[in-house]
């Protein structure tokens, strides 16, 4: 299909899309702010490369059937990417997958205990007594919750460098300062709507021009250059407040990469 059908499968697509999205942030416990991003990063991983996952749907299923396992594989690239990899304990698998969940959702996705409970009881998971639940954590060895990590293709420990010890602490700061930047702008843009959130990815991130981020979400294009304008101004200040310059706000908006929230 050519771009025109492929935008146009997109945007019919979307409520569609909006549900299986729903269906699994509910399966899998998440909060609204993860919600909000996950929506965003699958209409982002659908739009990227001119379509391209839309292009490979040759019509062999339905398309509700393709959709469902598309985002279920970014699913579990976003879990990874926010939580990183787990495996169950050998205590949880051998108690059964109700703890093997129990265990995820508490040093996984980090809930507090009487939270993880809730999330599985609502989803049907379970049908045991919070007591049961409780006793059958406490039977589970303690685990440290993930930390995420950004890590690269390849590991660099085993370089040379000819940097000196000064060089390396003056990294580290940088490296400080650059990641209590990105922190301030996720803060910063989780306070955003998602429709707003999702436009200045496709518009700073994906490098998508007005008209063709107009085109993709059937959106008015002459607002939407106002919206951008007004959602970066409302961005700044938040930052500023988080110790950001004005002129380093501006570049960290316009240079972020793409995993942001």
């Amino acid at each position: 299909m050519d771009r025109p059908r492929l935008e146009a499968v997109f945007i019919e697509s979307l409520p569609l899309i909006d549900r299986i999205v729903s269906s699994l942030c509910r399966r899998y416990g998440f909060g609204a702010d993860d919600c909000d991003d996950f929506r965003s990063c699958v209409n982002e991983r659908l739009i990227e490369d001119e379509y391209a996952v839309l292009r490979k749907f040759r019509g062999e299923a339905a398309i509700g059937t393709y959709l469902t396992v598309v985002i279920a594989m970014i699913l579990r690239d976003y879990r990874v990417r926010r939580w990183g990899r787990w495996r169950p304990s050998a205590a949880a698998q051998r108690a059964g997958n109700v703890a093997v969940r129990l265990e995820s959702l508490v040093y996984r996705q980090r809930f507090q205990l009487d939270e993880a409970i809730r999330v599985m009881k609502a989803s049907g998971e379970t049908t045991l007594s919070d007591r049961e639940l409780a006793a059958m954590f406490s039977r589970l060895p303690r685990r440290a919750p993930l930390r995420l990590v950004d890590v690269g293709p390849a590991s660099l420990t085993g370089l040379p460098s000819n940097e000196c010890a000064d060089d390396l602490v003056n990294d580290g700061v940088a490296t400080d300062e650059r990641s209590a930047a990105d922190h301030a702008l996720q803060a910063a843009l989780s306070r955003l709507p998602a429709e707003d959130r999702l436009v200045l990815r496709m518009r700073f991130w994906e490098g998508m021009s007005i008209a063709d981020i107009a085109r993709a979400l059937s959106l008015p294009q002459k607002p939407l250059y106002r919206r951008v304008e007004h959602s970066v101004a409302a961005l700044r200040p938040l930052l500023e407040a988080a110790g950001v310059s004005s002129e380093a706000a501006r570049e960290l908006i316009e240079s972020a990469p793409r995993s942001s929230a």
